[in-house]
């Protein structure tokens, strides 16, 4: 290949167009020959390097690099580095970015990728080489924003755990100690995303309170987190041996659902502990709505929670006096340890308010019907004289009279559908007086 001065370049120039990049191996060896005068001379020797498909490989840790909003640099090896014109990031939009790049190494690039203004998915990265006319390609992905992780936290024994961090949304399992969570519920608080994990076919049963280890954290776009983590005391547990409802006053309303507990009746439960393996006398027993929307704490410091040995309590509560009149609805309870942990949540009961009925009277026309009297009368969703209630009367909402006409019955009895549970008809003695 013929080498012409050119003092203006500083240098010789090489003429390659004598030869074709197809006659030359990857790498080879030159020698400038020439002459001083007369004299020949030989030398230096050149390292070259021709222009041909190469095999490019991304360093292991920049693998996951590219990151959305932000300049991300990639380390690129190939045999073919030397020889690179181009470097340019086509995403999954077919947009092209073009990076920056340098060679620290005759088999390394440093490439530079702005990605302020990009797009998250699949991307291809494009080389060019001097002389060819189609780029090698590289497949990558561009991640928006990994998530950032606190920790996980899990009490011994249980199913569930919950980890903190951001952009939790991202996390699709968590893996620790061969155990596999799932995402359950994500909540935020505090500008922190709280994700409730849960692994319904195993429990920490062999992990230790205090025992420090790292959970695997698998995202939704391929990338894996460490998280560390952290095994607490295992929570309290009781379990509900029996239950017992009392009603203060005789009542015609005979409910039909036996978990159905009267606003002013008295509910005794008995539970038995099973961690700890006694019964605390500073633990408490919560009981509260479904919704959370009214609670009280049961203890023995005030008498509504009695120890009746030293693994078994019985829990007394009265919703008139702990909850006021305008509760009811499901309620369920748990335990509280002394220094606040909280055991699960189990149901209990469901609280009804009752109507107070006091007669009936019906006139002596047979095709006439009766009225019936008595007190908040909006409680009754319905009234219909026999239990599959073909023919209801309904009670609209906001209803203030102190009697409403009923169908007349055959016998003595009529049935009533609570507000606070219309799934159930409820037989009512009272037997009608003349009108």
């Amino acid at each position: 290949m013929p080498a012409l001065a050119d003092a203006a370049r500083g240098g010789f120039v090489i003429d390659t167009s004598v030869v074709q990049v197809s006659q030359l191996a990857a790498r080879s060896k030159g020698k400038l020959h020439g002459f001083w005068g007369y004299q020949s001379f030989a030398g230096p020797d050149f390292d070259l390097q021709s222009a041909h498909s190469a095999k490019w490989s991304v360093a292991a840790a920049d693998q996951s690099a590219l990151i959305i909003g932000r300049e991300d640099t990639l380390q690129v090896q190939s045999d073919s580095a030397t020889c690179v014109e181009d470097v340019i990031l086509r995403d999954q939009q077919g947009r092209q970015i073009r990076a920056n790049w340098k060679l620290p190494k005759p088999d390394q690039l440093e490439i530079k990728v702005p990605l302020q203004d990009g797009t998250a998915g699949p991307a291809t990265l494009l080389i060019k080489q001097y002389g060819m006319t189609k780029p090698d390609e590289i497949t990558l992905r561009v991640y928006s924003e990994a998530a950032h992780l606190e920790r996980f936290a899990i009490n011994a024994g249980d199913q569930e755990g919950v980890l903190t961090g951001t952009r939790l949304d991202e996390v699709a399992s968590l893996d620790l100690k061969g155990i596999h969570f799932l995402p359950v519920a994500l909540s935020r608080a505090n500008q922190t995303d709280e994700l409730r994990l849960s692994a319904p076919n195993a429990s920490a049963t062999d992990m230790q309170p205090e025992q420090k280890l790292i959970a695997s954290v698998s995202l939704k776009d391929g990338r894996v987190l460490e998280a560390p983590t952290t095994i607490e005391a295992p929570r309290p547990k009781v379990t509900l041996i029996s239950k017992s409802i009392q009603s203060p006053i005789a009542s015609p309303i005979h409910l039909e659902n036996q978990d159905d507990l009267p606003q002013d009746g008295r509910l005794s439960f008995a539970l038995k502990t099973e961690i700890p393996d006694t019964f605390p006398r500073t633990e408490k027993i919560e009981v509260a709505a479904g919704d959370s929307s009214f609670n009280v704490l049961l203890s023995v410091s005030d008498g509504n929670l009695v120890l009746q040995d030293a693994h078994s309590a019985l829990a007394i509560l009265e919703p008139l006096k702990q909850f006021g009149p305008s509760a009811f609805g499901p309620l369920r309870f748990r335990p509280v340890a002394s220094d606040g942990l909280k055991g699960d949540w189990q149901p209990l009961v469901s609280l009804v308010r009752m109507p107070s009925l006091n007669e009936v009277r019906c006139p002596t026309e047979p095709d006439q019907q009766c009225t019936l009297e008595g007190a908040n009368l909006f409680l009754i969703e319905s009234i219909a004289s026999d239990a599959e209630f073909k023919h209801p009367v309904p009670i609209p909402a906001g209803f203030m009279d102190t009697n409403v006409t009923v169908p007349r019955t055959d016998g003595t009895a009529f049935y009533i559908k609570l507000r606070d549970d219309p799934s159930k008809a409820n037989k009512v003695v009272l037997p009608p007086l003349p009108k």
